[in-house]
Formats: C-alpha cells, structure tokens, sequence
C-alpha cells in the first residue's frame, strides 16, 4: 500500500517540486485501476470544488443513468454501458463539470466505449441517439445537420480522455463473476433459488456503475457485495426466499474483505436512498443499520497493517500547493511534458 502522502498519488503522479509543474520539464501519468478513499479524497480536494461537490454528485447519478438510455437506444450490450460509465467517472476524477459539460463528455464515453468493446458506432450515430433521448417527442435529428464544430469537440474531448486514461483500456465488469460465482455456491448449497438471486445481483451490478464503486474495487469484489445485497433484499421481501446461507465465510469463498463487501452494499443502498427519496426507503436503511451493526459485531480486521487502515479511510486533505489555488487546473494544462508509463507485466 502506497503512503498515505497525496505527492505519493501516480496518477498522475505529482512532480518533486511545484516548479516542476510550472516550469513544463515534465510530468508523469500511469494508469492507476483502483484508488483507495484516502486517493478519491485527495483528488476531490485538489479540484477545490467546494459547493460543486453536491452537483458533481447528482450529475453523476443524471448522466449514468442518461448513458444507460443512450446506449440501451444504440443498441449496445450492457458490457459497453457499463465502460462507458466507468470511462465517466475516471475523467471527473481530474476535471470539474465546471469546465467540461456533462453531456458532451457522456458522448465522449459512449464513443469510446465502443471502440474499446469492439461495438462500433459512428459518432453521428451517438449523436442522433442522444438528441432521440433528449428530447423523445421531437423529431429525429437528420445526421447532415450535426455541425463540424460540435464533432471536433467530441474528437478533441476523446483525445483529453485517453489521455486521462494513460491509453490503459483494461476494464473488467463483474457480470460475469455473478453468475459464476452463483453456480459455485449452488454447488454445495443446492437449495438456493438461484435463478431470482443472479437476476437480483446482476441488476445491482448494473446500478452499481451509478457509483464510484468501479474505481475502488475489482469486478469480484463488486460481484460479491452485489450477490450479498441481493440475498439479504430478496430475504426482505420474502421470508421464504433461501439466499446465502449465513454460517459460510463469503469472504473467504469471494476472495474479498468483508469490509470491501460491505462497502459495496452500502454505496449502492446509499444510491437507491439518495434516487427515491419520495418513495419507502425504510427496508433499505433497515438493511444498512443491520450491515453496520455487523460490522460493529465483527470489529476491526485484525490482520491489518496500520498504514493501510488509515488509506482506506475517507480523509479531506489538509495539505495544498504553494501559490496554486487549484493544482489540477495546472496539471491538468500544456504547461508541461507528459510522459507516460506502462506495466511491463
């Protein structure tokens, strides 16, 4: 586990010194697949956002769900939808919706997401297909009329995301992790209504990229938590229903912490929370209590390191740049060199 030093962060990783950054010699970016909350923390304060956080928020839940419609229209399968929304949260890491609209870097995602899966669709396609969405009872957009100027800005916004991704376009899903791991646990638990829970878990799977989820865990982790929640809802909902049983040790069996398995059923409760909050909400802040208290129950990872515990802990920052009111928007310029580093395993 890196420190918990944000000049430890590499990615992109901060130069030695702030003249380094100023002076353009060089910067370094390296694809980094999950970030810890001290990491998401760090980052969220170095864009300064401040009263935008609350409105970076519901944008995210607003054009996750908009990235969904579009591509469900397009036609895309859920694996595509799925990394586009991931390619969405990776680039707000850097960037304020203050300065990139939400829409056009949605596009942008949908766009190369397609290329990434292998789906693909021709940007004026895209474009018909969000206007269609949009706006359901006017007429379809005609291709000839999308202008030049609005398909360089997409062409420039993909540029500006690969960059951000460090040209890294590994992305699994948990998807399949679901089913696998349901046909395993049918295997020794023969009574489990298998079927209704895979289709449970594999819908909070899809819900789950309207979090922050993908960048925090691998696909088998956000499988677990997903089959987890799924068993204890589908419980709620009906006594009879026969879930997980709860003498196994799922995290051992999932290859996951607990703590992480937990994590993920919170932030997706925490999601269905925050979108109903004109509807009963009780039986899912019931199941949040009881996650809690089991953890209480259970108490600290005993096994873990000191440094790691406190990485995996949300902390706001409370170190800035000499002079520099928001660092990103100096990293994040043509002020310096990038030089871009790959794994070589």
């Amino acid at each position: 586990m890196s420190s918990s030093s944000p000049l430890a962060l590499n990615t992109p990783s901060t130069p030695s010194s702030l003249t380094a950054i100023t002076t353009g010699i060089s910067f370094k970016r390296q694809f980094k697949p999950y970030f810890t909350k001290r990491q998401l923390a760090t980052l969220a304060s170095l864009k300064k956002s401040g009263t935008l956080a609350a409105k970076e928020n519901i944008a995210r839940h607003t054009y996750c769900k908009f990235i969904q419609d579009v591509g469900k229209k397009l036609g895309f399968p859920q694996k595509t939808i799925s990394t586009s929304q991931a390619l969405y949260h990776r680039f707000y890491l850097y960037y304020s919706i203050r300065d990139y609209a939400p829409q056009d870097i949605s596009v942008t995602c949908l766009f190369v997401a397609s290329k990434i899966e292998e789906t693909l669709k021709k940007l004026k396609d895209i474009i018909v297909a969000v206007h269609s969405v949009k706006y359901p009872d006017k007429k379809e957009l005609d291709p000839e009329q999308i202008s030049d100027e609005r398909r360089r800005r997409i062409i420039n916004y993909e540029k500006l995301l690969l960059e951000t991704l460090s040209f890294d376009f590994q992305l699994r899903h948990p998807y399949e992790y679901v089913i696998k791991f349901i046909k395993w646990i049918q295997a020794f638990q023969p009574t489990l209504d298998s079927k209704r829970l895979a289709k449970k878990a594999y819908s909070l799977a899809v819900d789950s990229y309207k979090t922050l989820v993908c960048i925090e865990y691998p696909a088998h982790t956000i499988a677990a938590g997903c089959i987890y929640l799924a068993s204890r809802l589908l419980k709620d909902e009906d006594e009879s229903f026969q879930g997980l049983s709860t003498t196994e040790p799922w995290d051992q069996h999932f290859l996951s912490r607990m703590e992480d398995i937990e994590d993920v059923c919170q932030q997706i409760l925490d999601l269905y929370i925050a979108i109903n909050v004109r509807g009963d909400v009780t039986h899912l802040t019931k199941t949040k209590i009881a996650l809690n208290e089991q953890a209480q129950q259970r108490g600290p990872d005993r096994i873990m390191d000191d440094v790691t515990r406190e990485e995996i802990k949300p902390k706001i920052s409370d170190w800035e740049f000499d002079g520099v009111s928001n660092p990103l928007d100096v990293v994040n310029t043509n002020q310096h060199t990038v030089s871009y580093h790959f794994s070589t395993c």
